[in-house]
């Protein structure tokens, strides 16, 4: 501790070299804590999702397939499941918006009997089931939009070829790691505008090749079920009964079926991981280089504390200590920097609906600063034993 004030007196002694290197240092980590966070994150939120007992069935083919709405009250009545509700994505446009943000038709009656996290006034839930039109919106959508109850919320269609003349009924409240970007409406309300149309005109097209997009098919059916004990069963009954149906089905936990969705980014997030690997690389490379520069200019320094007594661990501890120190300021402006940033502002708010929710958990965080030092120590080892073992005379006569 003694030596503290030296060590930073020298880190400072070039503050263009020693500023480039501490910034170098946190905007790579900055970026990183981002990309690895996205992954985190994304695995916390699919984790979570095991404590609600919930099961999802979807067409054994994919999201393209079609489940019928008939199944869903054939659903709900088998033993094990407490409430089913279809759950189909519609993928409008808001304005002008041109990413859309999560829209589902659901049963009004039974979709916060299975999404039970989330909290909505009961005059809210009740005026929201009793109007056709009404929606359900997350609290951190509405203040995104600027919306409250009443107001208008007109969704243009885009994979549908009917547009959702909506109004603001419920605000939703939950939990912040959940998804509060929401927009939750009536099936029926879709279902009978879609009855309207013919599929054949809208897509030029027979009606067989756009089933998924016509009037009675569910989309998904979100479950929930009385305990987790039940759920393989259930999910291979309902399974069984409609393998040789003309819509098979394939049912999972949400664990599993969030985790598919990590699954279709695997190859990404081996890329990130591979370019993470890359990012501390070419860091040790900066900060050995800044250090080297450093160490070559204090050459005659550094034979003067020898002659004066210093022996060579204490000359290897103050250059590894101001290689650490400097890498550390950086990584801990950008990872500590990153996680204060996305606890402070809503990044998610910016995605343009990409991402419901964002933030960096203390554990990416905390991996940063570990990385910055480690990059620290690994760029000073060498410069270090370099000056530790250099000749006092050869030192005192060198004129840098």
């Amino acid at each position: 501790m003694k030596y503290f004030t030296y060590i930073f007196r020298n880190a400072r002694r070039n503050p263009i070299r020693t500023f480039l290197t501490i910034a170098s240092t946190g905007i790579c980590l900055f970026l990183m804590m981002i990309l690895l966070a996205f992954f985190d994150m994304r695995e916390d939120a699919t984790k979570a999702n095991r404590v609600f007992n919930r099961i999802i069935t979807m067409n054994a083919t994919g999201f393209a397939g079609m489940v019928p709405i008939g199944r869903v009250p054939e659903v709900s009545r088998m033993e094990g499941v407490l409430a089913a509700s279809p759950y189909g994505w519609f993928g409008g446009k808001y304005h002008d918006e041109t990413m859309p943000f999560a829209q589902f038709s659901v049963d009004a009656d039974s979709v916060f009997k299975i999404l039970n996290e989330f909290r909505v006034p009961d005059s809210q839930l009740a005026d929201f089931k009793a109007n056709k039109d009404g929606a359900a919106i997350g609290r951190r959508l509405a203040s995104d939009r600027g919306l409250k109850i009443g107001d208008p919320l007109p969704l243009k269609g885009d994979l549908y070829p009917v547009d959702m003349d909506l109004t603001v009924r419920a605000i939703y409240d939950g939990p912040s790691n959940r998804n509060l970007r929401m927009c939750l409406f009536h099936y029926e309300y879709l279902d009978e505008a879609l009855k309207k149309v013919t599929m054949s005109s809208a897509y030029g097209g027979s009606l067989a090749t756009d089933s998924a997009r016509t009037s009675g098919n569910a989309g998904m059916i979100f479950i929930k079920c009385k305990n987790a004990d039940v759920m393989p069963s259930l999910s291979k009954k309902i399974d069984d009964l409609y393998r040789n149906s003309e819509f098979p089905t394939r049912t999972q936990t949400e664990e599993a079926f969030g985790k598919m969705f990590s699954d279709m980014l695997g190859d990404l997030q081996n890329a990130i991981y591979g370019i993470g690997a890359a990012v501390v690389v070419s860091l040790l490379f900066v900060a050995g280089n800044a250090m080297a520069i450093a160490m070559r200019e204090r050459t005659s320094e550094v034979a003067i504390l020898k002659a004066i007594g210093f022996s060579k661990g204490r000359v290897l501890f103050l250059v590894l200590t101001e290689a650490i120190l400097v890498a550390g300021l950086g990584g801990a402006l950008g990872s500590l920097g990153c996680k204060a940033l996305c606890d402070v502002v809503d990044v998610a708010k910016y995605s343009a609906g990409f991402l419901p929710v964002f933030y960096v958990p203390w554990r990416i965080a905390l991996l940063g600063l570990v990385v910055s030092l480690f990059v620290g120590f690994a760029s000073g080892v060498v410069p270090a034993l370099l000056a530790a073992n250099s000749s006092v005379i050869n030192g005192l006569r060198k004129v840098v």
